[in-house]
């Protein structure tokens, strides 16, 4: 038994080194005015930032007003006693997480237990010993420091989620981006009815070298960003960027009865915003435009670096309407032009040959009237 003891007693003895606590803003409810004076001096002793209310009212404006990391709160008090105080303190979200001390003579110590059970960190018995008022208060202050420090690291953590999730937005569409997080292992669909629609600037090599580089890369993100917002607008999923080309499609992820007219759309926005971004510039861009209905494959390519895309028939059949398209124009293949309602006046270009496709009747989009498809 003596052993024990002697153990016991080296093993409470105070460590050489005190452990360093950041300093804290804490705020003193307590009603007898030297009780509260008395705890507002030992407390800016320890290295602390005080303040100190009279009473459970002016206890509750002060937090509303200022941050605190630890509340001292008298259990006895007029008007708004300490059980009341602490249950208003535990109900406010935003306070919720300050670590409460109560306050009591040994006499109160039932109403002690039920304020631990209410949510107090701890509790003081009165008269107050210094000693133990240094031990609570940096326990508590410990725990509220750690909580905070958590709470950021959360924060943090969801910032980069939102971030990751943002850069796959715009990596891949929205649809699909629920099947990566659910990590499945192949995303590969058949689509049995979309409109591909491809761009092309005209002769862009002799643009470029004849148009100073801030300049030209300027113009080409306004010119993408509209194409972007454009697509956007009208429910037609861009696929991506290639140089000078621009590739999208309406009708996937998401099925939809009017690809083709979403795409026509689409394609004389495109147009508009050409012009606009043409006004008072000494080398114009120059676009060409293809469009092609029919079926595809699409999924989600690569491990690290995803990317969305599509293939089949229909997608080099769209890349051949580009082609043999000329500057301002949009040239359809006979599949998207028979798709596309009577406000798409179609103008015949006759019977071509269509490198890899032969013969082939294909027609220009008349009009460039918007047309009243509903924005997505």
């Amino acid at each position: 038994m003596a052993a024990m003891a002697a153990h016991l007693a080296r093993s409470i003895q105070p460590t050489t080194t005190t452990r360093e606590h950041e300093p804290g803003h804490i705020l003193v409810a307590d009603d007898n005015d030297s009780n509260r004076e008395l705890l507002v001096r030992w407390i800016g002793r320890l290295g602390h930032h005080v303040m100190a209310a009279k009473d459970g009212h002016e206890a509750l404006a002060m937090l509303q007003e200022q941050d605190f990391d630890v509340v001292l709160l008298d259990l006895i008090m007029p008007g708004l006693n300490g059980i009341e105080t602490l249950g208003i303190i535990k109900q406010d979200q935003r306070l919720s997480g300050i670590p409460v001390i109560m306050i009591s003579g040994l006499r109160e110590m039932d109403g002690i237990v039920h304020c631990i059970e209410a949510g107090a960190e701890d509790y003081l018995p009165k008269p107050i010993n210094m000693t133990l008022l240094r031990a609570r208060l940096g326990s508590s202050l410990q725990r509220k420091q750690l909580r905070d420090r958590e709470r950021l690291h959360l924060r943090e953590l969801e910032r980069e989620k939102r971030r990751s999730e943002d850069l796959l937005l715009n990596i891949l569409p929205t649809a699909i981006v629920p099947r990566v997080h659910a990590n499945e292992e192949l995303i590969a669909d058949y689509y049995d009815a979309v409109t591909v629609l491809f761009t092309d600037l005209v002769r862009f090599t002799d643009l470029a070298a004849r148009t100073e580089v801030n300049e030209l890369v300027e113009r080409l993100n306004r010119l993408y960003s509209d194409f972007d917002a454009l697509a956007q607008r009208y429910g037609v999923e861009k696929i991506k960027t290639n140089g000078d080309s621009y590739m999208a499609a309406a009708g996937l992820p998401e099925p939809r009865s009017d690809h083709a007219e979403a795409a026509a759309t689409l394609a004389l926005e495109m147009l508009r915003s050409v012009e606009r971004i043409n006004e008072g510039v000494k080398h114009p861009f120059r676009v060409r435009i293809g469009l092609h209905s029919g079926p595809v494959m699409a999924g989600v390519i690569g491990s690290h670096k995803f990317a969305y895309d599509i293939w089949g028939d229909t997608v080099n059949t769209a890349s051949r309407m580009e082609s043999y398209s000329e500057p301002g124009r949009i040239h359809l293949s006979p599949a998207t032009a028979h798709l596309l309602p009577s406000r798409f006046p179609c103008v015949s270009r006759g019977v071509r040959q269509i490198r890899g496709k032969g013969e082939m009747e294909t027609f220009y989009l008349a009009s460039p009237a918007i047309s009243r498809i509903a924005a997505h």
